[in-house]
């Protein structure tokens, strides 16, 4: 007698997690139509999705695993096929994502800069509008990425791979630089440039300014960057093409010279810097005061000249005052005690002891607050062992040897300290727009810059250790982290200003404090939020998903999106 085996109906289930959330920040920005209209078709044969859609599911894999490996994409797409599929409303080919699919992308996006600047141009317009961001103050900094690659030495002179002044302290390795350029108070990327990375950057500021105010749509904001972007050069160039910046001033050339003059004699009295919100009880963070000079600037190849005004900030950080208060001190403690030692002793060479006087200096930076001076002393040394007598008389040797003797200079180093905390920052904006705290204010708010290349580098959008070696794929992939890290900063900005509005805050989202509160959530806190859901199928071809906590709603009521954006209907 055969016995007749009915299988029991079976439910497989796949995590969707922030996929749908993730998808549908990427499609407001309409991210798939504008990639498809700037870069050039795929091949004639090649069937399937499209760049901007591959661009899609490519930044989706890197949002939610970290990681930018292409060959993990494949296996992932299969893993999360049904939410890929019912969140974009495409049918997705199995071999869509590819390794070799995906590394064409990136040589697309890579090789075509022209279209890269208007991909970046309609992104950005579009978030500006439809987000209402404020375009009041913009920014630009540069950072280096280390690699490990090795290149061929004919190539060299074409490569981005360069050795170059590393900020990531490994001047053994290659590195190349990123450009970032972003708008406050979000921190949305505007702009963006992967550089050589043996090059000054220098050079890039005004370039960039010029993209900013083809994407911002006007000229009418304030261009923050760090000391790089102040050569007069530059600052004539802004000005004369109306742009607005404030600037500091690198401690090289005339500037210390300057600073010195203005501090230690100052034409006016200073006034206090306060921090926004901050109570008449809470102590001042610094104090400052400003002049206004003309500035002229001659091109001696039109032989032509351009004038215009600045006002030169001088600014002192008390805390920052301190700390190079206690640095300088205790630079001076260890240089007297290595001259201490060098004293106790005689030298034969007086040209060997002095080399190390200023060595010692020179390591402790400390040449202006010492005075040093190399005496000589006779030295009377027997020819044989014992001590004379009347009965033993012994020959002697006089010898001339060296001796060190120095001094702090009390005057000198009672200058510095008045010196220490002191900067310069120099801006066109007249004071009826851009007062002194106000421009201290928003130069502080650069780590805004430095937040984007830290989720590049240890963060959420990694871009190190990077594991692709053609250098038009390295171009491609940063081009699309930058677009990831826009969808991070919208993210950021939406829910932050719907709290801010609300006067509320958001509980639940650190692990181990569920009844912590912030009114500043990361990205990354919202979107492990979603980390759970999954969707489930049924094999009488019916599904569900999980439901969704309070938590999650109301995170999707602060990004102003609708909750059905998890209901990821079946395609027909």
């Amino acid at each position: 007698m055969e016995l007749l085996l009915i299988s029991k109906p079976r439910t497989t289930s796949e995590r969707s997690d922030d996929i749908p959330l993730i998808i549908y920040w990427l499609e407001q920005l309409k991210l798939a139509e504008v990639l498809d209209e700037a870069l050039p078709s795929p091949h004639g044969n090649r069937q399937g999705l499209s760049y901007g859609q591959l661009s899609l599911i490519l930044l989706s894999y890197i949002i939610t695993q970290a990681d930018h490996r292409l060959c993990g994409v494949e296996d992932w797409v299969k893993q999360h096929y049904q939410t890929l599929s019912r969140a974009t409303g495409w049918s997705i080919g199995l071999k869509d994502a590819s390794d070799d699919r995906l590394a064409s992308l990136l040589e697309v996006i890579g090789r075509e800069i022209e279209s890269r600047e208007q991909i970046e141009e309609k992104l950005g317009q579009r978030m500006i509008r439809g987000y209402e961001l404020p375009t009041e103050v913009a920014r630009c900094d540069t950072s280096s990425f280390s690699v490990y690659h090795q290149i061929e030495l004919e190539d060299e002179d074409k490569s981005i791979l360069r050795f170059g002044h590393s900020k990531n302290h490994r001047p053994d390795l290659r590195q190349y630089r990123q450009l970032l350029g972003t708008i406050d108070p979000a921190g949305v990327p505007l702009v963006s440039e992967t550089l050589a990375g043996n090059g000054a950057d220098d050079p890039v500021y005004l370039p960039s300014w010029h993209r900013l105010a083809k994407v911002i749509g006007h000229q009418d904001f304030l261009y923050i960057a760090d000391c790089k972007a102040a050569a007069h050069q530059t600052r004539a160039e802004l000005a004369r093409a109306g742009g607005r910046y404030c600037f500091p001033l690198p401690m090289t050339g005339q500037t210390p010279s300057v600073l010195k003059s203005w501090v230690l004699n100052p034409l006016q009295s200073h006034q206090e810097i306060r921090l926004p919100n901050s109570t008449e009880s809470e102590a001042a963070m610094g104090v400052g005061f400003e002049i206004e000079l003309g500035k002229i600037e001659y091109n001696p190849k039109t032989k032509e000249s351009f004038e215009w005004w600045e006002r030169y900030l001088f600014v002192r950080s008390d805390a920052l005052a301190q700390r190079q208060q206690k640095g300088l001190h205790q630079r001076l403690n260890k240089a007297e005690q290595a001259l201490s030692k060098l004293a106790t002793k005689l030298h034969q060479d007086h040209c060997t002891l002095q080399t190390k006087v200023q060595s010692i200096l020179k390591r402790y930076r400390v040449i202006d607050y010492f005075l040093t001076e190399i005496g000589t002393k006779t030295v009377t040394r027997y020819n044989s062992p014992g001590r004379p007598s009347r009965q033993n008389t012994k020959s002697s040797i006089k010898s001339m040897q060296f001796c060190l003797e120095f001094q702090r200079q009390p005057k000198a180093i009672s200058q510095a300290e008045q010196l220490t905390g002191w900067r310069i920052y120099v801006t066109n904006v007249a004071i009826e727009q851009l007062s002194l705290s106000q421009a201290v204010i928003y130069y502080r708010d650069q780590w805004q810059l430095e937040r984007g290349f830290h989720r590049f580098k240890r963060g959420q959008l990694p871009a190190l250790p990077i594991y692709l070696t053609h250098e038009e794929r390295i171009i491609g992939l940063m081009f699309l982290l930058t677009i990831a890290l826009r969808c991070f900063t919208l993210i950021e900005f939406q829910v932050r200003r719907q709290l801010q509005t609300q006067q509320d805050e958001i509980a639940g989202l650190y692990a181990g404090n569920p009844k912590r509160k912030t009114s500043r959530p990361t990205a990354e806190q919202l979107l492990t939020a979603f980390c759970g859901i999954t969707l489930y199928h049924h094999r009488d071809g019916t599904s569900e998903i999980t439901p969704l906590n309070e938590l999650q709603l109301l995170i999707l009521a602060l990004m102003n999106l609708p909750k059905t954006i998890y209901a990821l209907p079946i395609l027909t």
